[in-house]
């Protein structure tokens, strides 16, 4: 009887075990760096005084032409969308742009994006920071120059390029929709969603 009670038990904690499991979302394996289009991304960086890992990187490309590499980068680096947006905590976004393209093609993709993947409600709300983030866009971002999107909780989304800061923006609300962007239902690019997703 003994026995028996104590095999059920086991059972029991397997099962849990097994459903805790199945329930989990994604996490990334031990860090590495990685590398894409030519370009290395390392496995971890510092922010906000804290140690990020890289997540996934991805690709965007137009007309079969390599725009810019992407490195995601969190304080807990669980591979799905909905967590790489809505997480409040350390992240960064890093592009590296891998050809010359205009300031205006960058914010009509800034426009496209947030227009497809943040409600009317939330767009009027942060209008005036996404005019100020248009405006920090410089007139030519050139290949190979590096552009960042960093969030630290309580004190918003900073953006720099080429590790210079140019404009800081308020505000979690502000965060989602930049990382909406990228990672929302209608993103700006499906195969880079896919690879940083995927923990390419």
């Amino acid at each position: 009887m003994i026995h028996a009670t104590r095999y059920f038990g086991a059972f029991a904690a397997s099962l849990t075990l097994a459903a805790i499991m199945l329930s989990t979302p994604a996490i990334s394996e031990a860090a590495t760096a990685k590398k894409i289009a030519g370009y290395n991304f390392p496995a971890t960086i510092e922010h906000a005084g804290q140690s990020l890992t890289l997540v996934g990187v991805g690709l965007r490309s137009k007309w079969f032409k390599k725009v810019y590499a992407i490195g995601v980068y969190q304080k807990t680096p669980i591979r799905t969308a909905q967590h790489i947006i809505n997480s409040r905590e350390p992240k960064v976004l890093w592009l590296h742009m891998l050809r010359n393209i205009s300031g205006d093609k960058m914010r009509a993709g800034i426009d496209d994006g947030i227009n497809d993947n943040v409600s009317a409600a939330t767009r009027k709300r942060i209008s005036a920071q996404v005019d100020k983030l248009k405006r920090a866009m410089p007139p030519k971002l050139t290949n190979k120059a590096n552009i960042r999107f960093a969030y630290a909780p309580g004190k918003g989304v900073a953006l720099s390029f080429n590790n210079r800061t140019q404009a800081a923006f308020r505000g979690a609300a502000f965060m989602r929709s930049v990382w909406s962007i990228w990672f929302g239902r209608r993103p700006a690019d499906k195969d880079l969603k896919r690879g940083v997703l995927k923990g390419k």
